[in-house]
């Protein structure tokens, strides 16, 4: 039985929590949170034996004999306690963005060499059910060469999409967010389609504004760039219009849209395309009510048990992070 502790008993944390509590292999132990009311709360909700409140993650990471740690905290907090779970030989499960700056994506990338810690990010945009099929599709060169992509990827933004769980609200404060939507959102997008299409090469363009929420980092940007087979990319994020979530793909043989938000999941053309077997089964595609990031804590528990490192990793949690950065040095 692998033992798990969480840092961070905010939103995205009780959802770690209820994936881990649904896995049979894995055993929550202890949690950790800044605020005694939220690590209370989520231990008597998921029934955990010992609570660590503020700073004392670190007590907890070094005392309890923790197989797991899942981090869950605000962006700032990631690296710290990245390298403080590798010191002690324990598996991680990181949100994103895993790191906000080269630095610290220098200090984890050597401190994990030559250890044999499985480091899961949490991109769980991988596990939802139609993309695995929409990757064998573009693998079979059913739409030929790809040409060109577009993702559009929206909310509400932070706070206006989900209650704030603190009085902190972190991610309008530059230095614990370390960047605006495109840290938030766009890390997402990019880690998607490096698994959908191929790995990105050179980011080309970079525009953005400050338009509904007072920060200093952009709340609406677009972002072009390159993939390495010479597909073109561009990403357009924002918090500041409803839910919307939308990935167009252009061959030269095809096209395909994904609409998560809308009844009609899956569209393509030409219509001469519509009698190939994994066209059909995508038009048949519907959303699962399977929750994306329990799915990805279960690939996470098989290959610690299998002790072999897949992905999600450590990899590409630096590449979105590389991409997002390399965006923005194109600010000034």
């Amino acid at each position: 039985m692998l033992k798990v502790g969480l840092i961070g008993a905010g939103a995205i944390g009780n959802t770690h929590l209820l994936g881990f509590q649904n896995n049979n292999k894995c055993q929550i132990v202890a949690i950790a949170s800044r605020t005694e009311e939220h690590a209370k709360a989520a231990a008597e909700k998921f029934q955990i034996a010992k609570i660590y409140i503020g700073d004392n993650w670190k007590e907890m990471l070094r005392k309890e004999d923790l197989d797991i740690v899942s981090i869950c905290t605000p962006n700032y907090l990631h690296a710290p306690m990245i390298l403080e779970a590798i010191e002690n030989n324990i598996h991680i499960l990181c949100e994103k963005p895993i790191c906000i700056s080269r630095e610290e994506l220098i200090k984890v990338e050597n401190r994990l060499k030559n250890k044999k810690v499985i480091f899961f990010t949490a991109f769980q945009k991988r596990y939802i059910s139609i993309f695995p099929l929409i990757k064998e599709i573009i693998k079979n060169n059913i739409l030929g060469k790809i040409i060109l992509t577009r993702y559009l990827l929206t909310h509400y933004g932070p706070y206006k999409s989900w209650k704030a769980s603190s009085n902190e609200k972190w991610f309008f404060d530059s230095k614990k967010a370390g960047g605006g939507v495109l840290l938030d959102l766009g890390v997402h997008c990019i880690d998607l389609l490096r698994y959908l299409i191929d790995d990105y090469v050179k980011v080309n363009g970079f525009n953005f504004n400050t338009s509904c929420i007072n920060l200093t980092y952009e709340d609406n940007c677009n972002v072009i760039f390159q993939f390495k087979n010479d597909a073109l990319g561009i990403i357009s994020v924002s918090w500041c219009n409803a839910p919307s979530e939308i990935i167009e793909i252009f061959g030269t043989q095809g096209s395909l849209k994904i609409d998560l938000f809308a009844k009609k999941l899956f569209s393509f053309t030409p219509k001469k395309l519509k009698n190939n077997p994994l066209i059909k089964s995508a038009i048949k595609s519907k959303m699962s009510r399977d929750v994306p990031h329990h799915s990805l804590i279960n690939h996470f528990i098989t290959c610690i048990l299998k002790k072999k490192q897949e992905n999600p990793n450590f990899e590409d949690g630096k590449k979105a992070v590389e991409f997002v950065l390399n965006a923005y040095s194109l600010k000034y």
